[in-house]
């Protein structure tokens, strides 16, 4: 039977990077058919191919169990990639890449600004080689302005881009979101770039530079919040309030907590009607947001004394079924155990290599469904330089007598 092409079928990317945004970057692409080849260092490869958390045949723990162990943050996000090794600190690495990007539609980097050009590759060179060539840079501030060669991690940019000034609650140390939100929502505008440049050089046949900072990305994840700011109705740290919704915030019940948001007024007529206070229905105090806003200890209070009598579950069951937003506060042990993320297949089981699936190991699967060609990770990650045989053949044109020269002098 003939299998539907994936979307990025024919797409061939080479993988420059490290860490966990630029690999999430191609991982999606991956998962969405491109053929992304990762690019590793000779005899070590990537940073996480022997970092914690170990995974092999007898499972996940801190420290490697057997010699078949491999970092799980290279099983997890080297999915669907091939592997080849370059050194790219020698001159003839640097011409082999250079060779490489005249038979590929896209390279994906997230080293420091100007590190590509420095080694010969960059965007400007390339584009010489390969004028339908894409180059996504992923960077911490971006290719032009003060703090380009400013270096920075998630927590950097959480810090600098309005994150932790809203997260938490007044007097406390600045928080940051649990999440590595900036290392995994800049790779996901990334992909947005990317793609974006493929269908305008399906148009004009000419590639782009594609240059995606992780500060412009919080930034842009602000919205609400710079709305509201410039109209002056919002305090920070947010605590977990919103000035556009009352009540919005989270409530402790018997066994746990419950996140509940009004943003209408007929959100606030149901849960009334939800605790039994159809009574306050057209009380003047709560009549509209602007009131409610008014009166928020109130009305805070009113929901915290009715949501603190009773069970975690039996307070988001009543309010689903009077159709008021809310949801339970779970547990990272709930949420992998999700009975609806479970059957939208957001955590496939891992496989190491060789094929074998991992104890208890998981991952986490493609957030995009498709209705007609439904498609997830079904490749495991590769070995260190499995490909590089085939990959070196078909885009350099090297016999494996000239590969094995490559080997002896460490440029593979």
């Amino acid at each position: 039977m003939k299998t539907t092409p994936k979307p990025l079928e024919g797409v061939r990317v080479l993988d420059l990077t490290r860490y966990l945004a630029g690999p999430y970057c191609t991982m999606l692409l991956a998962g969405l058919g491109a053929e992304v080849i990762k690019i590793e260092p000779p005899e070590r490869g990537d940073i996480y191919r022997n970092r914690a958390p170990f995974a092999g045949p007898k499972g996940v723990s801190e420290h490697p169990q057997s010699p078949d162990d491999i970092g799980l943050g290279l099983i997890h996000r080297a999915r669907n990639k091939k592997s080849i090794t370059l050194n790219l600190h020698s001159e003839e690495g640097q011409s082999l890449l250079r060779s490489m990007c005249a038979n590929v539609d896209i390279v994906v980097e997230n080293y420091s600004p100007g590190i590509l050009a420095e080694i010969g590759c960059g965007y400007d060179r390339l584009k010489q080689i390969n004028e339908k060539i894409i180059v996504c840079s992923m960077s911490g501030f971006g290719q032009n302005g003060p703090m380009r060669d400013w270096r920075a991690y998630d927590p950097i940019g959480q810090a600098m881009g309005g994150i932790m000034a809203i997260t938490g609650f007044p007097d406390k140390t600045p928080i940051r979101c649990g999440a590595a939100i900036a290392d995994t929502v800049t790779p996901l505008v990334g992909v947005i770039g990317i793609l974006s440049a493929l269908l305008r050089r399906g148009i004009t046949g000419k590639g782009d530079w594609v240059d995606v900072a992780m500060l412009d990305v919080l930034a842009f994840l602000l919205p609400e919040v710079i709305e509201f700011y410039q109209g002056d109705m919002m305090k920070f740290p947010l605590e977990n309030r919103h000035p556009g919704g009352v009540p919005f915030n989270t409530f402790a019940a018997i066994d746990g907590h419950v996140s509940l948001a009004c943003i209408t007024d007929k959100d606030w007529h149901a849960l009334l009607q939800a605790m039994g206070r159809n009574d306050l229905i057209d009380d003047t105090r709560f009549t509209h947001v602007i009131e409610r806003r008014e009166n928020l200890e109130t009305v805070e209070t009113l929901v915290a004394d009715w949501v603190s009598t009773q069970k975690r579950d039996t307070v988001v069951e009543i309010l689903q079924r009077h159709k008021v937003v809310c949801g339970p506060v779970l547990s990272l042990d709930e949420v992998i155990g999700s009975a609806q993320l479970r059957a939208r297949n957001m955590f496939p089981e891992l496989e190491l290599p060789t094929g074998e699936v991992i104890p208890n190991a998981f991952g986490l699967g493609i957030p995009i469904r498709f209705t007609e060609n439904p498609l997830n990770f079904d490749q495991a990650a590769p070995t260190l330089g499995e490909h590089n045989a085939a990959v070196y053949r078909s885009l350099a044109g090297i016999d494996e007598t000239e590969l094995e020269g490559l080997r002896q002098r460490g440029v593979v």
